[in-house]
């Protein structure tokens, strides 16, 4: 557990995003179906990660050590990852969103 897979994670997750796309394009899902999907993906992988991140961060603070330290630790990082990803999906969805917020202004 000494390395992170983010290459092979980042071709995952946007491989699978492009297959769900492709999905919804030839009408085998619905675009609700596949935005609902990837909102679950996100909040999984901040979960897992938020979860096990203010788990690390009291052992820490509390000084207490724990066997499987690492392998939580090594969890925590690649949802990490996963949640980056699918945030960064995401955000390019909403981007118009956001450039008529900073328009407005």
């Amino acid at each position: 557990m000494n390395n992170y897979y983010f290459l092979i994670l980042f071709f995952l997750v946007f491989d699978f995003y492009f297959l769900s796309n492709y999905l919804v394009k030839i009408k085998k899902i619905s675009l609700i179906t596949h935005r609902r999907l990837w909102n679950v993906i996100l909040l999984i992988s901040f979960l897992v990660s938020g979860i096990l991140g203010l788990i690390l961060a009291a052992l820490i603070s509390l000084k207490i050590s724990v066997l499987w330290y690492q392998s939580m630790l090594w969890i925590h990082v690649e949802f990490g990852i996963v949640m980056a990803l699918v945030a960064i999906i995401h955000a390019l969805w909403h981007l118009p969103y956001y450039i008529s917020i900073l328009k407005k202004k």
